[in-house]
C-alpha cells in the first residue's frame, strides 16, 4: 500500500511540532482501527495514517535534517509500519511506543545510508561541566527549541534526542549507534554542556533545572 506524502502537515495545534511536546493532543489510534489495519481492511489504514501523520512528521523532522528528505523516510516509515503492524502487542505497550520506535530506527537508518562518519565529537570541541543544572525544555517556545537543536553539533544532537527527549537508555543508544554505554553517557553529557553553554552565550535568564 502506498500512500503519498507531499505536503508538510499542518495541525491545529503547533505542540505537534515536537516529538516530546504533545501534552495537549496525544497520538490516539482507536484499537479497532489497528485490528482492522491487521486484517487489511480497505480504508483502515488510511485512517490510521491520518491519526498518526503529525506526530510521525514531528519525530522526522528532528532527526532527519535534510526537509526534501522528508517524504521518502515518511513514505518508508507507513510502508514498514503497515508490513510489520501484525508485531504491534497492546498488552505490552500502547501504539504510540510501538510507532515511535520504528519511526526513529527508520530515521536512523536513513542517517547510517547518507553519513559514512561516526557520531563522534572530538573530546576537545566542548568542555564538559560538573554541573546538574538543567534546561526546562517546557518553559522555552517552539521557535526556541527549534533554534537549539537545529544549532547543535548532529552527533550531539542524535544521542540528545534518543537519550533525554525519546527516553532511550544508554544501553538502547549504545545498540542502536553501535557506540559504547560509556561514549553515550560523555555525548550526553557534552550535549547538554553545549546547550547550557549557548543558554548562557544568548543572554537566557531561565532556569537550569530537570537534571541537565
Amino acid at each position: 500500500m502506498k500512500t503519498v506524502f507531499s505536503e508538510k502537515p499542518k495541525p491545529e495545534n503547533p505542540i505537534w511540532v515536537f516529538g516530546f511536546l504533545q501534552k495537549k493532543k496525544p497520538l490516539v489510534v482507536d484499537s479497532s482501527i489497528i485490528e482492522l489495519v491487521k486484517k487489511r481492511e480497505k480504508g483502515a489504514f488510511k485512517t490510521m495514517y491520518q491519526s498518526c501523520i503529525g506526530y510521525v512528521y514531528s519525530v522526522v523532522r528532528r532527526y532527519v535534517g535534510n526537509e526534501s528528505d522528508h517524504p521518502d523516510v515518511i513514505q518508508e516509515i507507513f510502508a514498514r509500519a503497515f508490513l510489520s503492524i501484525h508485531t504491534f502487542d497492546q498488552s505490552k505497550g500502547e501504539f504510540k511506543f510501538w510507532l515511535r520506535r520504528l519511526v526513529i530506527n527508520q530515521c536512523l537508518q536513513h542517517y547510517r545510508k547518507k553519513k559514512s562518519s561516526a557520531l563522534i565529537v572530538p573530546l576537545d570541541v566542548v568542555k564538559e561541566t560538573e554541573s546538574d543544572d538543567a534546561l526546562p525544555l517546557h518553559e522555552l517556545s517552539r521557535e526556541e527549541i527549534e533554534g537549539y537543536l537545529e544549532m547543535m553539533p548532529e552527533a550531539y544532537r542524535q544521542i540528545f534526542m534518543l537519550h533525554v527527549i525519546d527516553e532511550y537508555s544508554h544501553k538502547e543508544v549504545s545498540d542502536l549507534l553501535d557506540i559504547s554505554i560509556e561514549n553515550s553517557r560523555t555525548q550526553v553529557s557534552r550535549a547538554k554542556s553545549w546547550l547550557r553553554k549557548k543558554l548562557f552565550d544568548n543572554g537566557s535568564q531561565k532556569l537550569l533545572a530537570n537534571g541537565f
